[in-house]
């Protein structure tokens, strides 16, 4: 399909997925308006990614009246819904793209059809806020006011009426938060004196938000905007007589990653309390953790029970960097191993996964070079020191007697390690693959023969991931 025809981004990207057999999430606007398509397909060199849909009128080609408003339901009195929309009525319809996409693959339950909509894209950046620093804000013509957590709330609430309505099978995403401090108060502002709020935050910063009434200000690490959503969500969803969220969706790009020695660690504000990286999110006296672990997974769990139970828990985007350095495949691999360990229900990499980004994917689904992969059942693995190392394992239902475990060296020497296993099958052997050093490639590596009492000892590579496989 050609890409200006309307509804080609979508349906290129979720042909795309069912090429692939895998999840298509797609994401909704919901901040009210949409640009049609740039004119200028060929813009001068001077524009930069971004200024073409948000900068004003001039070298970016961009005309802000040529953007369109967004409704999330087409009034009876404009007509049907239409797989063939008009491109001169200057209103783009939700329900009417939902039944486009309906029509042409079935709905959620369809085995085509696309299972999960995000309802929009980091709300706590749409606005603009002209601080000593220039601020920050990713749609700031499109969206010129300062978001307000219930201008948030209403238009998610909205928009995922609307997805129900359309498809009661498909599954909602939100709010898909930029990082921590959306999920602390939607947006924070130093101007140089003091910190700013949305106006009107002092509604959702009270009990039970903060710490459900049990005086635990760390309960939750302050993360206390999360915590008015999953209710605010709920209490809509009781309204409606039916689940608006599925899916509570953030994002992650790590404040402590910019250097191989930080990135290799990074992947640990995850989960680990032992775990304080050193960032402005745990700096005493910042009021977020105050020295304390992020634990943002756990934290956020917390919340999903107390606030909203059932609710699952997705990373819609993260990137921990070091494309072209072995920590690159090592933050990978680590996230991955968390994300299946805690119970993540999906993780989608935000970039192009190449160089050792590639490797940290591969050890777990082409190690061997014959697509074979991390199996599907978790299984309890426990590293005696999360600094130096981490350890993942798993089985597959079709082969519970063969064990997969990932072993990760995160220091810049070799590392002996002993592993002890707990299992009713007496493994005696061990394949081992790995990624270490300066080379992309996983390779096969010496493996482990004569395992005695399920114990074995093995010297991990400097800066390594490994994936052994072990057999009775």
């Amino acid at each position: 399909m050609a890409y200006y025809t309307p509804g080609a981004g979508l349906t290129n990207f979720h042909d795309q997925s069912l090429t692939l057999n895998t999840y298509s999430l797609l994401q909704l606007p919901a901040a009210g308006k949409l640009p049609k398509d740039i004119t200028n397909l060929y813009p001068p060199a001077i524009c930069k990614g971004s200024g073409l849909w948000q900068n004003t009128a001039g070298p970016s080609n961009i005309d802000t009246a040529r953007w369109l408003d967004i409704v999330n339901d087409k009034p009876t009195t404009t007509g049907a819904l239409s797989t063939s929309p008009s491109l001169a009525d200057n209103v783009v319809y939700i329900d009417e793209e939902l039944n486009f996409l309906i029509q042409q693959y079935g709905n959620a339950a369809n085995s085509r059809g696309i299972k999960g909509y995000e309802l929009d894209n980091e709300p706590d950046l749409w606005h603009h806020w002209a601080d000593v620093n220039n601020g920050s804000g990713t749609h700031y013509n499109l969206y010129p006011n300062l978001t307000t957590v219930g201008d948030i709330f209403q238009r998610n609430i909205a928009l995922a009426t609307t997805v129900k309505r359309m498809d009661a099978t498909a599954q909602t995403y939100g709010p898909a938060l930029s990082g921590y401090l959306g999920l602390f108060s939607l947006w924070a502002v130093w101007d140089g004196v003091q910190s700013h709020q949305p106006a009107d935050w002092a509604n959702y910063n009270v009990e039970p938000f903060a710490t459900n009434n049990t005086g635990d200000r760390y309960r939750y690490n302050g993360m206390t905007l999360a915590n008015a959503y999953l209710s605010g969500m709920k209490q809509a969803s009781q309204a409606a007589n039916q689940r608006l969220l599925d899916v509570f969706s953030f994002h992650y790009y790590p404040q402590a990653s910019y250097t191989p020695i930080d990135r290799v660690q990074a992947a640990r504000s995850l989960w680990d309390a032992n775990y304080v990286e050193p960032t402005w999110i745990t700096q005493t006296g910042n009021g977020f953790t105050d020295g304390r672990g992020l634990q943002i997974v756990p934290k956020l769990k917390q919340a999903i029970a107390d606030f909203y139970p059932d609710t699952k828990l997705a990373i819609t985007e993260y990137d921990f960097g070091g494309r072209d350095d072995i920590s690159g495949a090592i933050a990978q691999a680590d996230a991955l191993g968390i994300f299946g360990k805690q119970g993540l229900y999906l993780a989608t990499y935000f970039g192009d996964a190449e160089g050792f980004i590639a490797s940290g994917f591969k050890i777990f689904r082409n190690y061997d070079g014959n697509k074979s992969v991390f199996p599907e059942i978790s299984v309890q693995a426990i590293s005696s020191n999360n600094a130096n190392g981490a350890v993942y394992a798993a089985v597959s239902a079709a082969d519970p007697n063969t064990l997969h475990i990932i072993a990760i060296n995160r220091l810049a020497t070799s590392l002996s390690t002993s592993f002890q296993i707990t299992n009713p099958t007496s493994f005696k052997t061990a394949q081992v693959w790995g990624v270490s050093g300066t080379n992309t490639a996983i390779t096969a590596r010496t493996g482990v023969s004569n395992i005695a009492s399920n114990k074995f000892s093995y010297r991990l590579p400097a800066s390594s991931v490994m994936h052994f496989v072990l057999t009775p």
